[in-house]
This record gives structure tokens, C-alpha cells and sequence, in this order.
């Protein structure tokens, strides 16, 4: 059994009894919201309270109903639950991006992670963990647009040493 299975099917073990205990324990969310409610609640809290994002108002304009389809399920259904808190939302999700080597999104996700409160160094861990389970090669391009995010957001740019 090769090694990436063998870590693949440890964590999708990990993720499956963690959702089932979750789900057992916690409300997936709001049920007094309805779905375009959820959708506007998040939405705004990615943007900091200052409504939609404009790189979603173009997706409105150029996609319209790719746009509603991200609104109601992806924003609405997915990232309305509230099962995990926003900062660890974000983490999860640039860990997916860094993965896919998707750096408009991973950019963009990064910049929610820092509104919600995750450090820099928060950031730069989900990019060595990237190393293992993407590959460097993702993980470099990856540290790249971190770096340009920090230097946009005049973040001192940082080397991360290991304690240990």
C-alpha cells in the first residue's frame, strides 16, 4: 500500500467520525435562516461587513447564474454552517486551494483568513503542510502569493523557524 493512500485513508477516516460526531452535537446551521440569508451573512463577513466582494460582483455581472449557484449552495449551504468557526474554515480551505495549485482563490481565502483573525504564521503553516501532502512544487507556488499578499497588506514577511 502506497503512502499516499495510506495517509488518505487515515484522514478521510478522521474527517468522516469527526462530521458524524459534529453532526450528532451541533446544528449544521441556522435553521431560522433561510438560505439567502445564510449566503448574505457570510458574504458579508468575508468582506469585512462591506457587503459583497467585487471580484464576486464581476462573477455577478460577467456569470450570473454561476454566481447564484456559488451564492446559494457554496456560500449558503457550505460556508453558512456553523459547525467550525471561520478562521479554521479559511485554513481548511487554503490548504484545499494550495493543493489544486488555485492561487486566485488561494489568495483571496488567505486575505479572509487574516479578517478573521489567522496570524501569518497561521498562513505559512498551512504552506509547509502543504509540502507533504501536495508536493513542493505546489507548496512554493503556494509561498509566492503568500509572500505578495503579505507585502500588499504591508505584513513583515517572516521565516518561520521550527522550535524543535
Amino acid at each position: 500500500m502506497n503512502r499516499k493512500f495510506l495517509v488518505l485513508s487515515i484522514a478521510g477516516t478522521i474527517f468522516i467520525s469527526s462530521a458524524i460526531q459534529a453532526r450528532e452535537t451541533v446544528s449544521p446551521f441556522s435553521e431560522r435562516m433561510t438560505r439567502q440569508e445564510r449566503s448574505e451573512k457570510v458574504m458579508n463577513s468575508f468582506s469585512g461587513g462591506k457587503g459583497l466582494p467585487p471580484h464576486f460582483e464581476q462573477l455577478q455581472n460577467d456569470f450570473p447564474e454561476l454566481a447564484d449557484m456559488t451564492l446559494k449552495y457554496a456560500v449558503g449551504d457550505i460556508w453558512g454552517r456553523e459547525v467550525l468557526n471561520n478562521e479554521t474554515r479559511q485554513l481548511i480551505s487554503l490548504a484545499g486551494f494550495a493543493a489544486q495549485g488555485t492561487m486566485p482563490q488561494f489568495k483571496v481565502h488567505a486575505q479572509y483568513a487574516l479578517n478573521y483573525g489567522a496570524t501569518p504564521e497561521e498562513l505559512m503553516e498551512v504552506i509547509y503542510i502543504t509540502t507533504v501532502t501536495s508536493g513542493y512544487p505546489r507548496a512554493l507556488i503556494a509561498a509566492g502569493t503568500l509572500k505578495e499578499l503579505f507585502q500588499e497588506n504591508n505584513i513583515k514577511f517572516r521565516r518561520c523557524i521550527n522550535a524543535g
